[in-house]
């Protein structure tokens, strides 16, 4: 049960244009003419719960995600670049680690924690993006041709440094460790955004958890997999554009 099994079944958009609008949705809306921010270096996951069997069961899940979405993985004696901590009061304990000046959240600006504090689900992303330099137009963009011609400064990889989700754990009563540990697989490794329960999108994929716990999917949909599958397969310098457009095509089949 713990290995990344078939994604869940759900009904597939119905036109060209749904998928790519779903495509955007589960993205978070990004920038087009930008790259997405994805780990460079291998995961290397710890999770924190009062309960340690369930953070065991979830941790598992996660890195078999990650792994069928073609991610490198590292395990024992790792520096962590991804966290996930499930705790009672996740906003008041993010604040008072932002008051207190840690750097827990260096990189980030303030407008980007602000957004982070006021999601909506009770998760809370935090995510510490660099942008890497273009000099000799490396990984997937060589200076003598490849997969695009353009030489764009807009090109530059985007380097997810390191990534935590923070989950209020009064709030995934009734939520399986599948499903949990698919929601945060999502929100931890790839750009995303909420999805509301009355958004089309919803039963399109696991990101409707919180807004629908009831009706979500039981596990991460085959749209969730394709999209998480082609931002690690595509370039990294692909824009959000071309890594939808690619993850509404290869959804579509």
């Amino acid at each position: 049960a713990l290995a990344a099994a078939a994604p869940a079944a759900a009904e597939a958009p119905a036109t060209a244009s749904e998928t790519a609008v779903l495509a955007r949705t589960v993205a978070g809306e990004p920038d087009d003419r930008r790259p997405l921010a994805r780990l460079r270096g291998p995961l290397c996951l710890v999770v924190a719960a009062t309960d340690q069997d369930f953070a065991r069961t979830v941790a598992k899940r996660i890195v078999a995600n990650a792994q069928a979405a073609g991610i490198r993985t590292r395990s024992a004696g790792c520096t962590a670049n991804a966290l996930v901590n499930f705790t009672d009061n996740p906003r008041g304990q993010m604040q008072a680690v932002r008051d207190d000046g840690r750097k827990l959240f260096r990189r980030m600006s303030e407008k980007e924690i602000d957004t982070a504090l006021a999601a909506r689900d009770p998760a809370y992303v935090f995510q510490a993006v660099e942008q890497s330099p273009v000099f000799g137009f490396q990984d997937g963009w060589p200076a003598g041709g490849g997969w695009t011609t353009e030489n764009s400064f807009l090109r530059a990889p985007e380097n997810l440094l390191s990534t935590m989700v923070v989950v209020d754990s009064s709030a995934i009563s009734g939520l399986s460790p599948v499903q949990l540990a698919d929601y945060v697989t999502l929100r931890l490794l790839a750009p995303t955004g909420e999805v509301a329960a009355a958004d089309p999108a919803a039963p399109q994929t696991i990101l409707s958890l919180f807004a629908m716990p009831e009706t979500a999917p039981s596990e991460m949909t085959r749209f969730d997999r394709t999209y998480l599958r082609t931002l690690y397969k595509m370039p990294r310098t692909a824009f959000a554009e071309e890594v939808l457009a690619e993850t509404a095509r290869v959804a579509a089949k």
